[in-house]
Formats: structure tokens, sequence, C-alpha cells
């Protein structure tokens, strides 16, 4: 017997999908895994997340070209996530969120764990 589906947590799916979409309605689902994975791992390098991603290091580069301030071809990006050289070696890069992206994981995390939903901090 398949498991019942819960229309609140497709409806949270949805809600979090359209956040992206809202960002740029032609965003590909792979620019919101990686931005997803960056979040989960703030400090990982460009190569730990195409491996992480199962897709090649030149997709993951661009992924995160599209999701930092500049794009390709001097098109604006999102500005969600920056990259930066390694001091320590200075082929990789380093993978953070700005703070507009920070924000745009606040707002996710509101969708996915609404204020009104969140359970009260234990008193001791």
């Amino acid at each position: 017997m398949p498991a019942r589906v819960r229309h609140d947590e497709v409806l949270t799916v949805v809600q979090v999908l359209e956040a992206f979409r809202k960002l740029d309605p032609d965003l590909p689902i792979q620019y919101a895994l990686s931005f997803m994975t960056i979040a989960q791992s703030e400090g990982i390098s460009i190569g730990e997340l195409a491996e992480r991603l199962g897709i090649a290091q030149s997709s993951a580069s661009r992924n995160v070209a599209a999701l930092s301030r500049w794009h390709s071809f001097g098109k604006a990006g999102l500005d969600l996530v920056q990259a930066q050289e390694d001091p320590r070696e200075r082929r990789r890069k380093i993978v953070t969120l700005t703070d507009k992206g920070r924000e745009f994981l606040d707002a996710l995390r509101a969708i996915v764990n609404p204020p009104d939903q969140r359970r009260p901090a234990k008193s001791a």
C-alpha cells in the first residue's frame, strides 16, 4: 500500500520551489540544489560541491557563477553566494553565502518551519 500523501508537506515543497522561482522564473533545479548544498556546508570548495551533487566541476563552477554577483558575460547573477580563493591553495575556490543568501535561507526556513508552528524553547 503506498504511503499516504500529506498535503501540507507537498505544499511546503511547492512553496520552497516557488521561492526559488521568484528569484528567477527560469532558475534550473541544479542551481537550487547547489545553493542548498552550499548553505548546508558553508566553506565548501567548488570541487567538493561537484562531488556531492554528482556533476562535473565545470558545471559546479557555472552554478556558483550564476548564484554569485556576476554570471557569465557580465550578466548580473543572483548574489546569493561568493567564491573566494583559498589562501592555503590558490587554485581552490571556497564558497560561502552572502548576506542576501543568508536572508534567502532564512526565508526558506520560515516556509519549512513557520514561526507559529515552532516549538517553544524548553525552560530549565
